[in-house]
C-alpha cells in the first residue's frame, strides 16, 4: 500500500465523526472472568453482556514462568483490556468477581477508567455520570506480595523517537538494563511486523529485547461494529505486563519514555482536563507510583524523558548516532497498516516527527528519513495549525506541546531561508528565535541518585 492510499487505523481522527451521534455500541454489563497460563500464552477471558471474548499475551520461549503470577499483576492487565471493552462497547457497569480487594483499591480502579475513558467521553459529549462502576470482590486483608528486585531497569521501547533516546541514553553510561517491546497489531502484520521497526535489530546487537505480542481471538470494535476513535490504554497494559518479567530477572524500574509535553491537554470538558495522553504525564506517574507503595510492590514507574521535550531528545540522538534517525517509526497509522510504508505521511504525529528531525538536522537529511517534504504538502496545513496554534484543538495523537512545535517550525523556517530552499506551509510561520532551553534534558528524579549522576554525565552541551 502507497501513501496515497487511504488506510484509516483505529486512530484515525476522521473517526471522530461517527462519535456523539447515537452510534457507538453500548452494553448492560461487562464480566471479566479468572485469567490463566496455557504454556507461553496468557489468557484473559471476558463476557460482553452475552458475548465471550478472549484477550491473549504470548510470552517467547525464554521466558521461564516457573512462579505463579501474582492477582496483583492480573487485575492489572486484566483492567486494561476492561477499558479497552469500554470505549468499544460502553457497559453500565463492569464486574470483576475473580479479584479480592480493599475498598481504597477499588476506589483506585474506579477513578483510574476516567484516565483512559475521558477523551471517549468528550468526543461522545456523554456526561462524567454515566462512566461504567466498576465492582470487585471487597476484601478485609491486603492481598501482600514481595518479590525480590534489584535496582536494574526493564525499558519499553516502541521503535519511535524517545523511546530509541532513552535507549540510546541507558546504553551511554551502562545502566543495568534489558528492553521490553509490546505488539498490539492484533495478527494484522502476522509475522512480519518487526519489518516496521528497524530500530529493533539495532537495539537487540546492544541489549536482550523481550517480545511481547498480545491480541484479542476477535476485534470487539469490528464484532459491535464500533467506528469511532480509539485511545487504547497501552500504558496500564504495558507496565503490568512488564511486571511479568520484571519478576523473573529482578528489574525494579520499569521504564516508559514519555516526554515533558504529555502533561498538556487537549481541552477542557464538563470541569475535567482531556488528555490524550494523560496515562504518561507526571501526575500520572504519581498517581501510580502511590498505588505501587499502597499495595506493598516493589516496583516503580519512571518516564526516563519526563524533565525533555521531544525535541530535546532527538536533538541528542542526531548527535549521538544520527544514522539512527533513519531507522525510526513515529507513525500509527503506518504500525497498523499492512503495507511496508513506515510514514504515512498524513497524520498529525508524521507531522510533528518531521518538523523535529528537520529542527535538529536539515531538509534533506529530514526527507531522507521520512521520504517527502512534509512542508510542501498543503494538505497538512490544517494539521500544522492545530499542532502549534494556541487557540486551535491540539490532535488528538502523541505529539507535543504546541509552543515546542512552534519553536521547531520557526527554526525549520530559519534554517530553509538561509540556505534558499523551498518554505512551503512554513512561509506562515511568525519569525521568532528558536528557545534553547527546549533542548535541556536531566534524568528523572526518581531513580538512584548515582544513576542520575551517570545519565547526566553523557549528555551533550547540557
Amino acid at each position: 500500500m502507497n501513501r496515497s492510499e487511504t488506510f484509516k487505523s483505529r486512530y484515525h481522527e476522521s473517526r471522530i465523526q461517527y462519535m456523539a451521534t447515537g452510534e457507538s455500541p453500548t452494553c448492560s454489563v461487562i464480566y471479566s472472568q479468572a485469567p490463566y497460563w496455557k504454556k507461553y500464552k496468557l489468557i484473559f477471558p471476558f463476557i460482553v453482556d452475552n458475548w465471550q471474548h478472549f484477550y491473549y499475551i504470548d510470552f517467547p520461549p525464554i521466558f521461564e514462568n516457573i512462579e505463579e503470577t501474582h492477582p496483583s499483576i492480573l487485575i492489572g492487565i486484566a483492567m486494561a483490556e476492561i477499558y479497552r471493552l469500554c470505549e468499544i462497547c460502553t457497559p453500565e457497569t463492569v464486574k470483576v468477581t475473580w479479584y479480592s480487594c480493599l475498598q481504597w483499591e477499588s476506589d483506585w480502579w474506579n477513578e483510574d477508567i476516567y484516565w483512559y475513558l475521558q477523551q471517549k467521553f468528550y468526543l461522545e459529549k456523554w456526561d462524567w455520570d454515566k462512566m461504567p462502576r466498576i465492582e470487585f470482590c471487597l476484601n478485609s486483608i491486603e492481598n501482600s506480595w514481595f518479590p525480590s528486585v534489584k535496582d536494574t531497569y526493564l525499558l519499553a521501547v516502541s521503535g519511535g523517537k524517545e523511546s530509541t533516546f532513552a535507549f540510546e541514553w541507558m546504553q551511554q553510561c551502562n545502566l543495568p538494563m534489558e528492553a521490553f517491546t509490546l505488539h498490539n497489531a492484533g495478527g494484522i502484520l502476522g509475522n512480519n511486523w518487526l519489518q516496521k521497526f528497524p530500530v529493533f535489530d539495532y537495539i537487540k546487537t546492544q541489549s536482550h529485547l523481550w517480545e511481547i505480542e498480545a491480541h484479542p481471538q476477535e476485534d470487539p470494535a469490528t464484532h459491535f461494529g464500533y467506528k469511532g476513535v480509539r485511545n487504547d490504554p497501552t500504558i496500564t497494559n504495558a507496565l503490568f505486563i512488564m511486571m511479568i518479567i520484571a519478576v523473573q530477572q529482578g528489574h525494579r524500574f520499569l521504564v516508559l519514555a514519555n516526554d515533558k509535553s504529555s502533561n498538556e491537554s487537549n481541552t477542557t470538558y464538563q470541569g475535567r482536563e482531556v488528555n490524550h495522553q494523560s496515562a504518561k504525564g507526571t501526575a500520572y506517574i504519581e498517581r501510580f507510583n502511590n498505588f505501587l507503595e499502597q499495595k506493598g510492590l516493589p516496583f516503580r514507574y519512571v518516564s526516563i524523558c519526563e524533565e525533555s521535550y521531544s525535541i530535546a531528545t532527538v536533538n541528542q540522538l542526531s548527535l549521538w548516532k544520527k544514522t539512527i534517525l533513519n531507522s525510526l517509526t513515529s507513525c500509527n497509522e503506518a504500525q497498523w497498516n499492512s503495507g511496508d510504508v513506515r510514514w504515512c505521511c498524513n497524520c498529525p504525529k508524521c507531522a510533528f516527527s518531521y518538523a523535529l528531525i528537520e529542527a535538529v538536522t536539515d531538509y534533506s537529511f529530514a526527507k531522507q528519513v521520512v521520504g517527502e517534504d512534509l512542508f510542501s504538502f498543503t494538505k497538512l496545513e490544517e494539521v500544522w495549525r492545530r499542532l502549534f496554534d494556541p487557540s486551535a484543538e491540539k490532535p488528538f495523537e502523541c505529539v507535543g506541546e504546541k509552543r515546542e512545535t512552534l519553536m521547531a517550525l520557526a527554526k525549520c523556517k530559519k534554517q530553509r531561508l538561509k540556505n534558499g530552499e523551498h518554505l512551503g506551509v512554513l512561509a506562515q510561520i511568525p519569525n521568532i528565535e528558536f528557545d534553547e532551553s527546549l533542548l535541556k534534558i536531566s534524568a528523572p528524579q526518581n531513580i538512584p541518585k548515582e544513576h542520575q549522576d551517570k545519565l547526566n554525565s553523557v549528555l551533550t552541551n547540557q
